[in-house]
């Protein structure tokens, strides 16, 4: 099976086993575009961005959402830091096209920090909106943010 792939801001062709799941596709992504495995994130071509494709999912029922006009797009996620209050830091490996309320959200979820009523900031004190996606703050590999 062929599929289009946008990574990088190009087009490139990928062929794949016709009954390939998602975490299948990403593994020959790692290894055609030598991303690490745990920085692939696998999404539908539209916008807005789609959550990512769940590794478990079938290509064929994945197909069933394409209406041959889009393809999918390949994400290399990027590692961020976060200082907590209590001066402990923690890494999240993320989407750059992700808003920073996602951010919270999955440090919630990963390590059960409390986001209530709290901000992310740069060291400097600048605040983030929520709603403000992370690569319009350049926030790029290995940046250090605060929950406050």
């Amino acid at each position: 099976m062929n599929i289009s792939l946008l990574y990088d801001g190009k087009l490139y062709p990928q062929t794949i086993p016709t009954a390939a799941t998602v975490g299948e596709v990403k593994f020959l992504l790692h290894e055609r575009f030598d991303i690490p495995l745990e920085r692939v994130e696998l999404h539908l071509n539209r916008l807005p961005l789609s959550d990512a494709l769940p590794d478990a999912m079938n290509m064929l029922d994945v197909f069933t959402h394409l209406n041959w006009k889009n393809g999918f797009c390949l994400y290399k996620k990027i590692r961020v830091w976060i200082k907590a209050n209590s001066g402990e830091r923690y890494s999240l490996f993320v989407n750059e096209k992700h808003n920073v309320g996602r951010l919270k959200m999955m440090l919630n979820g990963k390590y059960g920090l409390d986001i209530m009523n709290k901000q992310l900031q740069f060291p400097e004190n600048r605040v983030l909106d929520d709603g403000a996606l992370l690569w319009i703050y350049e926030i790029r590999e290995e940046t250090e943010l605060h929950l406050k």
